[in-house]
């Protein structure tokens, strides 16, 4: 016969197993809400959306987003670290863009980079230079020819000053040896609004844009090791000649302190979506090829991107 202190001790035990099973078995037992730091219609948005598309029959609870677009995703993102840590605020990361703004202005940001939990990451994407297709820019050495002879004149695209493409544009004028003048927009949509408008020559995007709006637009490079597949008759920028590589990640992420059966709950959700045919497919269709990392790998993706940045921007002498 067990000791009646033993026996007290393994029913406590098996008690509060029990509620962890049921506490994860009931998980979510409401609808989960997505902040996308973007306005609809942006590379951010496009993305969750689709994601949410085939994760909410497995979740078997609705997944709405809520959009808070301004300063280059740090308004969302921000708000984000304030909300409670129980699993039910989630949101869509787009590094470097929620980096960045901690590294160069700190104390202005609203959030610090741990303040974040990475759960997964569901694509890579590759940054683009597009023109006007009916522009005057047929390549890029047109491209760079007409803006060296030509300093601040030609006018590019962002979604913010210090934003991910405000520093891949800066990637673009050192290896080429131009001067552009940059000018931000809200968001990824109203860059693109702004470029087929001509209020803007070019704009650094996402691969999202030169495949949703080919005809509209013509891309001129894109800065990745090798050719995307999605459009293999654009050119990268080392094979015309300059040292330009970069490519930004959709995260699946919440405010840290999550608990860690959540967050394996949804690296889970997030491994079979990307699994299911139909996502890669309109993902595909989207511009932003699937790439799943699980929570340690995307941690160690995202800290040596963390660290290759802060040496760009100590080089620049961006930081405030």
């Amino acid at each position: 016969m067990w000791p009646l202190k033993a026996v007290s001790t393994i029913a406590v035990a098996a008690w509060a197993l029990g509620c962890l099973g049921v506490a994860a078995q009931t998980y979510p037992s409401r609808p989960v809400q997505f902040i996308v730091s973007f306005a609809p219609g942006g590379g951010a948005d496009v993305s969750q959306r689709a994601f949410n598309k085939y994760a909410e029959p497995l979740v078997k609870q609705p997944l709405p987003i809520i959009n808070k677009p301004g300063a280059a995703g740090v308004t969302g993102w921000a708000e984000l670290v304030r909300q409670k840590p129980d699993g039910y605020t989630l949101t869509v990361l787009t590094p470097p863009f929620n980096i960045l703004p901690a590294l160069v202005k700190p104390k202005q940001t609203g959030y610090k980079l741990d303040q974040f939990k990475n759960i997964c990451i569901y694509a890579v994407v590759p940054d683009v230079l597009v023109v006007r297709e009916d522009g005057p820019f047929k390549s890029l050495d047109d491209f760079v020819k007409f803006a060296k002879a030509n300093p601040k004149k030609v006018k590019t695209a962002n979604t913010g000053t210090l934003g991910a493409d405000f520093m891949t544009t800066l990637l673009i004028e050192n290896a080429t040896g131009i001067d552009t003048t940059q000018v931000p927009f809200n968001s990824g949509a109203l860059a693109l609004q702004g470029t087929l408008a001509g209020t803007t020559d070019a704009f650094v995007a996402s691969t999202l844009y030169a495949v949703s709006q080919k005809g509209t637009l013509r891309t001129l490079a894109v800065a990745s090791p090798n050719r995307d597949p999605m459009i293999p008759d654009v050119p990268t920028f080392k094979e015309l000649g300059y040292e330009v590589i970069s490519e930004r990640y959709r995260v699946l992420g919440g405010p840290s302190g999550l608990p860690p059966e959540v967050v394996d709950y949804w690296a889970n959700i997030c491994k079979q979506v990307t699994d299911n045919p139909a996502f890669k497919d309109e993902m595909l269709k989207l511009g932003q090829p699937v790439a799943y990392r699980g929570p340690a790998e995307a941690q160690q993706e995202l800290d040596k991107m963390t660290a290759d940045l802060n040496a760009v921007i100590v080089k620049h002498k961006l930081a405030e």
